[in-house]
Order: C-alpha cells, then sequence, then structure tokens
C-alpha cells in the first residue's frame, strides 16, 4: 500500500467513526449524534468511560496507538485536546504533548489506514487584530500556547493534505455551549449567579465578544464537514452572530429570573485571551450546514440542565 489517497467527490457519508476524547463535552455529545444516525462508533479517552459504544483507553501521544482500530472506512473525528487557554500559559509543555504531539501520532496512524480526518481547531488562533466577522483566510497569530498548538495542528494537516493526498478537514470552532458543559463562561456565568442572585462578577471589561453555538448544531456541523466537506479545507463552525459579554451575563440572569442583578466587571485580564471573535459563516453554508437551536432557547436548555440537582448540591466536575 503506498502512501497516497485516493481523492473522492461528492457526499462522503460516514459509516465508522472513531471520536477520540469521547468522555469530553464535545466528544461525547457527537459520539450520540452519530450513533442515531447509525454509524457505527469506537470511542477513545484517556481514562476509562462509560460510552453506549465500544471504548478504549489509549494514549494518543504514543506513535501507531490507533493503527489497530483503524481501517479504511473509519472517519476520525479527533475531539480529544487540552483546550484550556490559562493552563496552557501555565504549563506550555504539557499542552504541547497532549494537543501537539498526539495530533502527529494521529496523522501518521491516519495515514497507514488511508482514512479521513475532522481535525476541530478554534477561533483563538486568528489575530485579534483582524477585520471582524472572521472569515477562514483571516490573518492567524496565536495569543496562548493552546492556539499555538492548534495553530500547528492545522499546519500539519495542511501539510499532510499537500504531501500524501491525506483526506482531512479542519472545522474551526467557535465558542460551543449546551447542556453537558461543565466549564467556560456560560457554565460559570450560571453557577455564580445561582450562588448569588443579586450581584454578578466579570472578568474583564465585559465588551468581549463571542459568537455561541449550542452543541447540537456544533456536532451536526462536524457531520456536515465529514460528509460534504472538501479534503483539505477549513470551516469556520459558529453561528456567526456576535454576543457581547455584558449582554450575555444579562440575558441568563433575566431568564433565570433576576432580570435586575448588579453586574460588575473586574477589569482582570486573562493571559492569553482573545477580546473579541465572531464569524463568517458563508463557507460552511456553502455545503449545506446552518444553525437551528436559537440562542435563547439554547440557553434555557443549558441553564435547566445546570439547574439540575447534582448541580445545584455543588457537583460541577
Amino acid at each position: 500500500m503506498n502512501d497516497t489517497f485516493i481523492q473522492q467527490g461528492g457526499a462522503q457519508p460516514v459509516s465508522r467513526a472513531l471520536v477520540t476524547g469521547a468522555s469530553g463535552f464535545i466528544g461525547g455529545a457527537l459520539v450520540s449524534h452519530l450513533l442515531l444516525r447509525g454509524v457505527e462508533v469506537v470511542g477513545v479517552d484517556l481514562v476509562p468511560a462509560t460510552l453506549a459504544c465500544p471504548s478504549h483507553v489509549v494514549d494518543l501521544t504514543a506513535p501507531g496507538a490507533l493503527d489497530p482500530l483503524l481501517d479504511d472506512r473509519t472517519v476520525i473525528f479527533h475531539m480529544a485536546a487540552r483546550a484550556d487557554v490559562v493552563a496552557s500559559v501555565r504549563d506550555p509543555g504539557c499542552d504541547f504533548r497532549n494537543n501537539v504531539l498526539a495530533t502527529f501520532a494521529i496523522l501518521e496512524s491516519m495515514r497507514r489506514a488511508h482514512c479521513r480526518m475532522i481535525y476541530p481547531s478554534t477561533a483563538s488562533v486568528f489575530d485579534s487584530r483582524n477585520k471582524l466577522p472572521l472569515t477562514e483566510t483571516a490573518y492567524v497569530r496565536p495569543t496562548s500556547p493552546y492556539a499555538a498548538a492548534k495553530v500547528a495542528g492545522e499546519a500539519y494537516c495542511a501539510a499532510y493534505h499537500r504531501a500524501y493526498g491525506a483526506d482531512i478537514r479542519i472545522a474551526r470552532m467557535f465558542s460551543v455551549y449546551g447542556v453537558g458543559m461543565r466549564r467556560f463562561v456560560i457554565h460559570d456565568l450560571v453557577r455564580k449567579i445561582q450562588h448569588n442572585p443579586q450581584r454578578v462578577e466579570l472578568r474583564g471589561d465585559g465588551e468581549q465578544i463571542r459568537d455561541y453555538l449550542y452543541i447540537d448544531d456544533a456536532v451536526r456541523g462536524l457531520g456536515y464537514i465529514a460528509e460534504h466537506g472538501e479534503a483539505g479545507e477549513d470551516y469556520n463552525l459558529a453561528t456567526g452572530a456576535p454576543v457581547r459579554l455584558l449582554d450575555l451575563a444579562r440575558l441568563i440572569a433575566t431568564l433565570m429570573g433576576h432580570p435586575e442583578i448588579e453586574i460588575v466587571p473586574t477589569g482582570e485580564v486573562t493571559p492569553g485571551d482573545v477580546p473579541k471573535w465572531y464569524a463568517d459563516i458563508s463557507k460552511i453554508r456553502r455545503i449545506g450546514f446552518a444553525p437551528q437551536v436559537d440562542f435563547q432557547q439554547g440557553l434555557r436548555k443549558t441553564i435547566r440542565w445546570l439547574s439540575e440537582p447534582h448541580f445545584l448540591a455543588g457537583c460541577t466536575e
């Protein structure tokens, strides 16, 4: 078997998938989505996980660790990552091992198996001085080791596509939220308001802008890229709607029944954080994807889930 992939055109249905990071927020939702569509799914994670599909504990940084689990029908959704900007600033070496070395080892395995791969990147790879909304061709300049690792992953994906013809598609994900989330801004705001419905503090000046995509739309989008995207291409996976942090906090408080809450920006700056981003989603719309979950509807679902007894009792992680 040589190192050149056979390029295919048109829609390419997913019949068998391997999901790394299968017990994580997005990975777990993706496993459920694929199983509901009748896809044969294998889950992989660094720790034992209870999944509705066969699962394996695998150190993804180990060369060839995925080889026994792959064949040429497999689509790899590489959802495993150490997705934490603050932690990456604190310990860039750990971030490099988990996000760069693991991606390289997976690329080598998928090259040997001649299979397809979806690589999730992040909006934080972009230069904060880019004009908004961000297109796929916006200038890349990472501000954190985590973002640098994702840029490295994107570069390796592009190189493997060009050097070996590897069928790799990049899903540049913006801010995913929803049922199942256990950290990030929306989770933290809901928890803070549950604790103190009279006053909530916001890190920064409150003028930060994000583009929030509900988890159901995120996993649908990954499926669209896998089946209708083109090898070697990258796609912004987002809603294209800017949301200011101050407005987000007010909306969440109102949906929780506390419209008069005092919102206090702390002015604290998070190292490595990008202050403003939202996407141009014209490219992913051209392959048939459009977000379906209204932002307020998605927030209501998320708030309801985060208000269940196990969260109110303090079980957040």
